[in-house]
């Protein structure tokens, strides 16, 4: 499932990753200018030939806060927003993802992931345990590296323990989002009127409302601002990674939530943004929408160069 560029002491990796980036230039309505760098990427140095037909869908990690919050969103309320036949004809037609839930032992919506593959806080962590660092969890006993040369061909007893992955499962829980900035701002509030005029909240709905429980209050029956309608929608061929995930094709994504987004290069050091980080900026970003947010960024295109400042002023408030 995930391509290991790194071994423990004395074992081969898989292999390594070489990105290569061509770069395209586009034109705002207003005769600017902007840059687009498309990214290719290849396997090189792998221990073993590929298999034939092997597809690779580069990820960048998301931010991790706010994620209970959006797990205590009900079923109800995310498919209330499904229009899988664009039945309303405004040419968004976002879906759920139903994915296999190891502890309910059935599908059930996706929440979590690039392309909403993990039901639950618990199976996506316990899934990056398993997958990203090696460890083996009750809900993924089996090594990473099952039927490959690497595997040591030892039934040990997992390595995690169940306690500590609940624990670090209430952590993530509980990571609060930070808060909007610069809310008085005239530049912003004109970025939120633009915002919601180029009709980006069709998939980055502003509000959604937690469902009710007893048992855990702290995410129990909120009104949040997370940015998403966690469901996924077709973003046209250039973002395409051609590799489907359970109802996702290659061409769809779950809308990935705007809160928080305007921190991201003062925590992360970085300002790369989409999958898997080809868009540089949040203006970027944007002029990579395709599909059904087509219409949205011909909005943006069209505006004129201190509306568009505006947008981003907004984005980066949130």
């Amino acid at each position: 499932g995930q391509f290991q560029q790194k071994g423990i002491f004395g074992v081969q990796s898989e292999g390594d990753v070489d990105v290569n980036y061509t770069y395209v230039t586009e034109y705002f309505a207003d005769g600017t200018s902007y840059e687009l760098r498309v990214p290719s990427y290849n396997l090189i140095g792998t221990y073993t030939g590929l298999p034939a037909g092997v597809m690779i869908s580069p990820r960048v990690a998301p931010p991790v806060f706010g994620l209970g919050l959006l797990e205590a969103i009900s079923d109800n309320s995310i498919l209330a927003n499904q229009d899988i036949y664009d039945a309303d004809g405004d040419g968004i037609s976002g879906k759920a993802n139903y994915v296999w839930n190891i502890q309910k032992q059935k599908k059930t919506i996706g929440k979590f992931g690039w392309k909403a593959g993990a039901p639950s806080l618990i199976q996506q962590i316990a899934a990056a345990y398993n997958q990203d660092m090696g460890i083996t969890n009750f809900l993924f006993p089996t090594e990473s590296s099952y039927g490959q040369s690497q595997y040591d061909n030892l039934n040990d007893d997992v390595e995690l323990s169940d306690s500590l992955l609940y624990a670090v499962t209430y952590y993530m829980q509980t990571l609060s989002v930070p808060a909007k900035r610069n809310i008085n701002d005239p530049q912003v509030k004109e970025g939120k009127k633009l915002f919601t005029e180029a009709n980006c909240i069709s998939c980055h709905k502003p509000m959604m409302r937690t469902g009710t429980n007893v048992a855990f209050s702290h995410v129990s029956n909120q009104m949040i601002f997370p940015f998403t309608d966690l469901l996924l929608h077709d973003m046209g061929p250039a973002l395409s990674d051609n590799r489907p995930d359970n109802l996702a094709n290659g061409n769809e994504w779950r809308t990935p939530p705007l809160w928080g987004i305007g921190l991201t290069e003062i925590v992360n050091g970085h300002s790369n943004f989409l999958h898997d980080g080809r868009a540089r900026t949040l203006m970027e970003a944007i002029m990579w929408h395709g599909g059904e947010a087509e219409s949205s960024k011909q909005y943006v295109r069209n505006l004129a160069a201190s509306k568009r400042n505006s947008l981003i002023k907004y984005l980066q408030s949130l």
